[in-house]
């Protein structure tokens, strides 16, 4: 049995030496997470709820400009957007967002960038990033890194929470929670928060806008067999510097709503048969002017440029994903056994699209090609063998068929597969490591923005190796984690739309994560990461963080510090990226709490890359400014 709770540990990624030292710790700040854990996906960071709270993350994208390997920056739309070290994109598909089991990454072009990577920590328990190929178990994406938010939980909750913040830039934002027990071991949770954001840039003696005003709902109904899930998000903002050729927008808006539903349900005495059925609807608008044009790649013809380029541009779009899925797990001698069937269609309908150009001839656009609607059948199997006690051997095998609309983008049939190994040495380390072979297909939105001179595109194939250790001792643990991954027929968007890449990109790199806890109230968190890419870097490629935590008495506090390195594109230097925070909490009574917290103060913020039309200057413009924030939490 000893044997087995080591393992255990192991795999949650919770490793002790001294069980008995770091129990108390282990329980209260992640009991939830090794409930849903999934180490069999390969290397994971986790964000207990206390960590959460101690270090006042205000939304998921606060916390995910931290992540190791990765770049948070903003886009031409002003919009948080994630991409791979090394690299910055405006869109990225290698990105995978999950609320509980449900997956709500945009229909349109894949990405979490639109609305969710903005929703509130205040409607969070937990966070578990995984890094390497996971829809084997989670549902029926493919991808190379997987974000798993977990909400807070009715029956752990059980009350009122009001939670409202303001800062010294004018934004603001009130969150509301209740939960409730209801009868027959049914729990529900209702969430609901309004969030107003102000940002500005200057540029050539005029300000370039960034507000946003955004909404989140979220329900949860479940009991021990069933659980519903609904959720809503919303939001209107400027359009920062659009598709405008001179980057600098007359006027505009971009509005987007995105709803889902998402229910599960399990069968036998074992709960062993799981079935789930979801819908989403996105919906999105935009509208933009500008006097000196737009450079929008479908609507634009080269040889026509002055007939073609639009001064107004508008669209109305709707899309919709209709989901199932129905899966079993076995287990049998050494055997853990999961099996499941999938099925997933997308629709993709224009409901206006227009564009005047300056002659004033108003152009009736409506859809850019044929590719409206997706359907994939998918097959998944996975075992999980303990050869030992201390070793477990893990293969899994997928098959997506693809059948699509028009003519656009032909049908195709992808194979994907995955083994690995989880080892555990002895009390003190272990190692797992995992080779996977998958591939991101291509989008409406790829489709929609394929460069003219490209007569198709094709699927993005990629293969991904990864091998972890972890060392514990005392009261510290020390995580190694290297990867690789090779990408063939890459999608990339120039100035003239997507075109695949012929050479193989290839990327690599090493994370070091150490966590040492001073006592059961105060702990120091370090990361170090470094990557390699053999093509041009267009982003920071090196950094890490320094994370310290504590409380004292009825007294919380924190301060971080996360780097990034410098590097140059192209004629633009962008310097090193220092974003110190700190901050504390003070409570008042057990249900009534004041917080302050101070981001960035070195005034060092990453900086996102931009181009000034075609043949225009190359800028950066700072992705984050200096803020001061207070909030009130009270629970009632």
């Amino acid at each position: 049995m000893r044997l087995l709770f080591i393992l255990l540990f192991f795999i949650n990624s919770l490793f002790s030496a001294e069980l008995e030292n770091l129990l108390k710790e282990y329980e209260s700040s992640s009991k939830n997470s090794l409930e849903t854990l999934n180490e069999k996906m390969g290397y994971v960071i986790v964000y207990t709820k206390e960590e959460l709270e101690l270090m006042q993350y205000n939304n998921l994208s606060d916390v995910l400009k931290e992540i190791p390997a990765n770049n948070s920056n903003i886009n031409r739309f002003g919009l948080n957007t994630v991409s791979l070290s090394g690299s910055k994109t405006d869109v990225t598909g290698f990105f995978r967002l999950y609320i509980n089991d449900h997956e709500v990454s945009a229909i349109y072009n894949q990405s979490p960038s639109l609305t969710w990577l903005q929703m509130p920590v205040s409607m969070i328990d937990h966070i578990e990033v995984y890094y390497g190929e996971g829809s084997f178990t989670l549902g029926n994406e493919t991808g190379i890194q997987f974000i798993r938010v977990y909400t807070k939980d009715a029956k752990k909750e059980n009350g009122n929470e009001l939670y409202v913040t303001q800062s010294n830039k004018s934004s603001n934002s009130q969150s509301f929670t209740h939960s409730s027990l209801l009868g027959n071991g049914w729990a529900y949770l209702l969430h609901f928060t309004n969030n107003n954001s102000f940002s500005k840039r200057e540029y050539n003696s005029s300000s370039i806008n960034n507000n946003l005003n955004s909404q989140y709902f979220f329900m949860n109904l479940n009991n021990e067999k069933s659980n519903i899930d609904i959720g809503y998000s919303k939001i209107e903002k400027d359009i920062y510097t659009g598709y405008s050729s001179d980057f600098i927008p007359s006027d505009g808006e971009l509005d987007s709503s995105n709803f889902f539903i998402h229910t599960s349900r399990y069968f036998l005495k074992d709960n062993s048969l799981k079935a789930t059925l979801s819908y989403d609807i996105n919906n999105f608008t935009y509208e933009e002017k500008n006097k000196e044009g737009m450079f929008i790649v479908p609507i634009i013809d080269l040889s026509k440029v002055g007939l073609t380029m639009p001064k107004e541009y508008s669209e109305d779009i709707k899309l919709t994903k209709l989901s199932s899925s129905l899966s079993k797990e076995f287990n049998f001698d050494r055997h853990e056994i999961f099996t499941s069937i999938n099925f997933k269609r997308e629709e993709y309908k224009t409901n206006n699209r227009e564009a005047i150009n300056f002659l004033d001839n108003k152009n009736e656009v409506n859809q850019y090609n044929d590719f409206d609607r997706t359907n994939v059948f998918s097959f998944m199997f996975q075992d999980d063998y303990k050869l030992f006690d201390n070793l477990h051997l893990i293969a899994n095998y997928k098959i997506d068929k693809y059948e699509r609309a028009g003519d656009a983008l032909e049908d195709e049939t992808q194979q994907l597969y995955r083994v690995g190994a989880i080892y555990l040495l002895n009390d003190y380390l272990g190692f797992k490591s995992f080779y996977t072979k998958s591939y991101i297909p291509p989008t409406f939105y790829n489709i929609d923005f394929k460069s003219k001179n490209s007569e198709e595109i094709d699927t993005q194939k990629y293969k991904y190796f990864t091998f972890a250790s972890v060392f514990t001792l005392g009261n510290s643990k020390l995580n190694i984690d290297y990867y690789k991954v090779n990408i063939d027929d890459f999608l990339y968007l120039t100035p003239v739309g997507f075109v695949n890449i012929e050479d193989r990109i290839k990327t690599s790199g090493v994370i070091f994560d150490y966590e040492y806890l001073i006592n059961k109230n105060n702990k120091i968190k370090l990361n170090y990461y470094t990557s390699n890419l053999n093509t041009k870097l267009s982003n920071s490629n090196k950094g890490g963080f320094v994370k310290y935590m504590g409380k004292y008495e009825n007294i919380d506090y924190f301060a971080s510090l996360i780097y990034k390195n410098s590097y140059k594109y192209l004629d633009v230097e962008i310097d090193d990226s220092y974003n110190f925070n700190l901050g504390f909490t003070y409570h008042h009574t057990k249900n009534l709490s004041f917080s302050l917290k101070a981001e960035n103060l070195s005034n060092k913020s990453t900086a996102s890359l931009f181009n000034n039309g075609i043949g225009g200057e190359n800028i950066s413009f700072e992705d984050y400014e200096r803020k001061v924030t207070f909030a009130v939490r009270w629970l009632f």
